[in-house]
């Protein structure tokens, strides 16, 4: 196939009607050429190009259905042909279309293409095999029987043991009935170590029953990420393991795959050997494993502990035990031993010691606070959590958080690069040390005088801590100088000053009188002044005509989320100090229009939260409700609206309890975010009130199992966090799980 052909009718299709991920698509003609120029540079700039427009971060567009033939063609006349490859599986995987007519139309568009794809699972080359099957791949069971019968050949006569691993796998994917039978033959000693990796992980996926033999295998060939370099799939292959058995629900022989690689570990730890290939890939594996399971977390620490005893392999270790929550008190005396060193090294484990509350900890950040920016961070975000508590503020800690921060505030460092030594944990001291002073409150009173000399430098943080450090009527200095900061400064100072007196004295004059001019001006400034605005309840009523006036702005000014957010906001102290349904309702109707636009659910969301404090009022809502709860992302919030709607009906806006209860119940589904997983809880707990006979005794069942099921709900988010997050939503559950046994 020549160029000429491969670009026929390109100037046929209508590029500048169709979009992409940058607007108009007319520049795609001239990408699409470019890609053959002889100057790599402009090639390769081209190809990125086309990467970065039409298959955006794994989305696709109206305009990338058209450019798949021209792509298809390109790679089958030689040009670039591993890249192209590369965007058309891309295009045939993307689960996230965008202004496409139909869905899956660019997986079917790919697979048009095959014809001139399939060819290439025959290439002299090998890289070229081994992203022509996995392009295939990507186009599933839709790939059809020329596809199958396509690999088939090519695992047949294929001969590079990597390539042949790669044609394994993607015959998996277009072939699962095939999978068993292929999967037996690949596992045989006769295979490469590559392929019978491949082989593994396709039983696992497949469903193929994990047994004494397939353990044996992981053995002998561990640690097994040493036989998937320069594959196109698994990378972390023991990983993928163990993640795929606990997802297909063998929890049991998970744990024991990770047990087994890691006491493989600590035994060429023990024999002195290098250890350190095979702790890292089952570390991870541990690592990836507690973030799904509530039991591995428990079962998995003693069998890494004994990792902490070599250099080489404790900082996998420091982490897991830093970032699991689980009492590891055997791991109180290596973590002490390590903290006493030099180095990041010792400030991570520093950091575990004050993760696990260990009573050494607080004395030992005392000894090092300013070589421990990792530690530090640890002792700041224990005070950012319900649970548990903050480190105890000993005489020593105190008085070494004094000396750092009247440090900081006599020779202000210059902004600290996050690529230093402590990142952005070091960057952040004057935030973690004032944060440990005003979790420690009236305790902390000494660091008065250090925390009105660094005021000037660091108003939100330090307002804070004086709020919940100082004493009104024993401080009147800190009084008069939150009192002229309040006066002085940029808006964001203003505030937070304003703000911090109000909650030191109760007195609210200075934070109206701050935020009134701030309502008027209709910028991002507005709409984070709208919270403060009202957080006041009672006290904001002077502020009642300037939170009037924004609600009553035209909606086409409000174009974003945050705006809309801004919105529903003042709708809600509106009706605090007002119970005007006139008022407060449109704005409601606005924001739940919201749902299902892209990143508009968390708008609808919010309106819906507002809609629930109008109660009744919020009747003209329902049509707006109901496609809402039909939706996962907004199901919770809407069905506390129409419960608060309708309060004790037993079919709110006509839908029953126990139909209300299996709409919210996918909302906490595995893998939520810890916000939306607690939202459902919430609705749940409401629509529990109203009578435990509103749950079946299966929607009984997936309560308890909320709470005290072996699998993680919370998954999303920092992961460091997640655990933590996850025992949070477990406490609430079991709150929800005691109403219903009442």
């Amino acid at each position: 196939m020549d160029l000429t052909a491969a670009f026929a009718d390109l100037d046929r299709v209508a590029w500048p009607e169709l979009r992409h991920a940058y607007g108009p698509a007319e520049d795609v003609p001239a990408l699409l050429r470019a890609l053959t120029a002889a100057d790599e540079e402009v090639a390769e700039e081209a190809e990125q190009e086309l990467w970065s427009s039409i298959v955006h971060q794994g989305t696709v567009y109206e305009a990338t259905l058209p450019a798949v033939p021209f792509l298809a063609r390109l790679a089958a006349a030689g040009v670039r042909r591993v890249n192209l490859l590369g965007v058309l599986g891309a295009i045939a995987g993307s689960t996230d279309e965008h202004g496409l007519e139909r869905p899956g139309a660019a997986r079917t568009a790919v697979v048009g293409q095959l014809p001139l794809m399939l060819p290439l699972l025959a290439d002299a080359v090998p890289e070229v095999r081994q992203c022509a099957a996995w392009a295939v791949a990507q186009c599933g069971r839709e790939a059809g029987s020329a596809a199958r019968a396509a690999l088939w050949r090519r695992w047949e006569s294929e001969t590079d043991p990597m390539v042949r691993a790669d044609v394994l796998t993607a015959r998996v994917l277009i072939d699962r009935e095939a999978a068993g039978e292929l999967c037996a033959a690949a596992l045989r000693t006769a295979e490469s170590p590559r392929v019978r990796v491949a082989a593994l992980l396709a039983a696992v996926d497949t469903g193929r029953p994990w047994t004494g033999e397939l353990a044996a295998v992981v053995a002998e060939l561990a640690p097994l990420a040493r036989h998937t370099e320069g594959g196109q799939w698994q990378s972390q292959p023991l990983q993928a393991l163990a993640v795929g058995l606990h997802g297909r629900g063998d929890a049991e022989a998970t744990v024991e795959v990770v047990v087994a690689a890691l006491d493989r570990a600590a035994a060429a730890v023990r024999a002195g050997a290098d250890a350190k290939a095979s702790a890292a890939e089952a570390t991870w594996a541990a690592e990836s494993l507690a973030l799904r399971s509530r039991t591995a977390p428990g079962r998995l620490l003693p069998a890494m502990l004994p990792l902490l005893d070599a250099p080489d392999t404790a900082d996998d270790v420091i982490t897991a035990l830093r970032d699991w929550a689980e009492p590891a008190p055997r791991a109180v005396a290596p973590l002490v031993r390590l903290a006493q060193g030099e180095g990041e090294s010792a400030d991570r484990a520093l950091a575990a010691l004050v993760t696990l509350g260990a009573p050494e900890a607080a004395d030992l950040l005392a000894r090092n606070l300013e070589d421990r920016p990792l530690a530090l961070d640890a002792a700041f975000r224990r005070t950012t959590r319900r649970r548990p508590a903050p480190l105890p503020c000993t005489p020593a800690l105190l008085d070494a958080v004094r000396a750092g921060l009247a440090a900081d505030t006599a020779a202000p460092r210059e902004r600290r690069s996050l690529m230093a030594p402590g990142g952005l944990a070091a960057a952040n001291r004057p935030v973690h040390l004032t944060g440990l002073l005003a979790a420690w409150g009236p305790a902390a009173r000494a660091a008065l005088p250090e925390l009105l000399a660094a005021l000037p430098h660091h108003p939100l943080p330090i307002g804070r801590a004086l709020a919940a450090v100082a004493d009104a009527e024993r401080d009147p200095e800190a009084v008069v100088a939150l009192r002229a900061r309040a006066g002085d400064g940029s808006l964001p100072d203003h505030q937070a000053a304003a703000a911090a007196l109000h909650t030191l004295t109760g007195d609210a004059t200075a934070l109206v009188t701050v935020l009134g001019p701030a309502l008027g001006e209709p910028n991002g400034a507005r709409d984070r002044c709208v919270e403060a605005a009202a957080s006041l309840g009672g006290q904001a009523r002077p502020l009642l005509p300037r939170l009037l006036a924004l609600l009553a702005e035209p909606a086409e000014t409000r174009g974003t989320v945050s705006a809309v957010r801004a919105g529903l906001t003042a709708a809600a102290a509106v009706w605090e100090l007002t119970h005007d349904q006139e008022c407060v309702l449109p704005m409601v109707l606005e924001g739940l229009t919201w749902a299902g636009r892209p990143r508009g659910d968390q708008a609808a969301n919010h309106a819906a939260r507002v809609a629930v404090l109008l109660g009744p009022a919020a009747r003209p809502a329902v049509p707006h409700l109901l496609p809402m709860i039909d939706r996962p992302g907004t199901a919770a919030t809407a069905a506390r609206a129409l419960v608060a709607a309708f309060p004790g009906s037993d079919r709110p806006a006509g839908v029953g309890l126990t139909d209300l209860v299996d709409r919210v119940l996918p909302a906490a589904g595995p893998g939520a975010h810890l916000h939306s997983a607690l939202a459902a809880l919430e609705a749940l707990a409401a629509l529990a009130a109203l009578g435990t006979a509103a749950y079946t005794p299966v929607q009984r069942e997936h309560v308890r199992l909320l709470a005290d099921g072996e699998r993680r709900i919370v998954g999303s988010g920092n992961q460091t966090e997640i655990i933590r997050n996850d025992e949070e939503f477990r406490v609430a559950a079991r709150e929800v799980l005691a109403g219903l046994s009442r």
